[in-house]
């Protein structure tokens, strides 16, 4: 279920709105598209049920049990075969020139937890309770699971081993955008001058982001080094080495 949740949201991706690029023939910025909206929703609803039908097809699609008469590819497939009668609705947000906006919405999918820890609200040694927000509602809700279905839910969100969140394509591609990339700046009156790569170590990320130094004791304000690791008949030394040099021990 994980892997073809995956899928779908990459179909998502694909079909999502991106305005604005170059012309096929590089001369001028196209800042502006026009998508037909039910042309979008047939392709939406062709592409869900082939992949559906893709994955029963390879047996990795598990039915409920009020389906198991669909024993054959010929038989799922008349039997979704129902849904191209149906009318599926997509959304589409009008065009936004915020950058930030749109640096803000994937990179909560990429980066961020799909669920807070401060959402979490009781564990008991067999069940979590946690809050989430309604989205039919815009209300926020208490739900307990069984922990095995709470780490379901969870690891279903963890890509597979190489899978690539993030992909460059067009004049963001590694092979075209030495070439394309000063073009698209001309184009867009942005005077960006490139010197080559700039490298920020994690402790310089996490100063710009979100102002504090993480190697600075809190109350001494000295560095912290961290210098070995002890466990538990011992006493901790506290200086942090290993963590300035991107190391994080796990000390039980």
């Amino acid at each position: 279920m994980a892997e073809l949740l995956r899928k779908v949201i990459k179909l998502g991706w694909v079909l999502k709105d991106k305005a604005g690029g170059l012309s096929p023939c590089h001369t001028r910025w196209i800042g502006k598209a026009y998508f037909y909206h039910e042309s979008l929703k047939n392709t939406w609803r062709y592409k869900i049920i082939t992949l559906l039908r893709n994955e029963f097809k390879q047996g990795l699609l598990k039915l409920p049990s009020h389906l198991k008469h669909l024993t054959s590819s010929t038989l799922f497939n008349s039997w979704t075969s129902q849904f191209f009668e149906k009318t599926w609705v997509i959304h589409l947000k009008g065009q936004s020139n915020s950058m930030k906006a749109h640096v803000d919405y994937p990179g909560k999918y990429l980066k961020r937890p799909p669920i807070g820890e401060t959402r979490i609200k009781d564990y008991d040694g067999t069940s979590v309770t946690y809050e989430y927000l309604d989205h039919s509602t815009k209300t926020q809700e208490i739900m307990t699971l069984p922990v095995l279905e709470f780490i379901a839910r969870l690891i279903c969100h963890i890509p597979d081993k190489h899978f690539r969140n993030i992909r460059y394509y067009g004049f963001l591609s590694h092979k075209l955008r030495g070439k394309l990339l000063p073009l698209v700046y001309n184009l867009l009156k942005m005077n960006r001058v490139i010197t080559g790569k700039v490298s920020l170590s994690w402790r310089d990320m996490i100063r710009t982001t979100y102002r504090y130094d993480p190697l600075l004791c809190p109350r001494c304000k000295t560095r912290m080094v961290l210098q070995s690791a002890v466990f538990a008949s011992d006493s901790l030394i506290t200086q942090h080495k290993e963590i300035a040099h991107g190391y994080f021990p796990l000390l039980l």
